[in-house]
């Protein structure tokens, strides 16, 4: 069974889709970008809308009974690939653990003047391990 993450207090774009998706243990976000409450861009810059975009992604996963720790697997696009080491910094600080996500960054064209956008998967915590996969790791 599905279940809708849309917290009060993440953006509210109006556009046809969820902002999140539970099934079981796993946690699907669309694509997040730099958006305020409002739903206007933060800044004009790819740090400021980074940090921002994962203050929404935070918020999403919290509704869901998640947080950073429990993502798994970020897909980013960036507006502008030679942006990506102002990225890559702003991107570091939020996982700073040993185990980071596993990661694909691509260039795209971007909507609304956003400069990047990243979908997350994540996994609740308290899951339990895949058949035959390690745990702990």
């Amino acid at each position: 069974m599905k279940q809708l993450i849309k917290p009060d207090a993440a953006p509210d774009l109006g556009l046809p889709f969820s902002p999140g998706v539970a099934v079981g243990d796993t946690i699907f976000l669309s694509g997040q970008g730099g958006f305020d409450a409002s739903g206007e861009l933060v800044a004009d810059d790819v740090e400021a809308q980074t940090e921002q975009t994962f203050r929404n992604i935070e918020t999403l996963l919290a509704a869901a009974g998640a947080s950073l720790d429990d993502v798994v697997s970020c897909l980013v696009h960036l507006s502008d690939l030679g942006q990506f080491a102002e990225f890559n910094a702003s991107y570091a600080k939020q996982f700073p653990g040993p185990v980071k996500p596993a990661r694909t960054t691509v260039g795209s064209s971007l909507v609304a003047g956003m400069r990047v956008e990243v979908t997350v998967v994540a996994r609740r915590p308290g899951g339990t391990p895949s058949a035959g996969a390690p745990a702990g790791r």
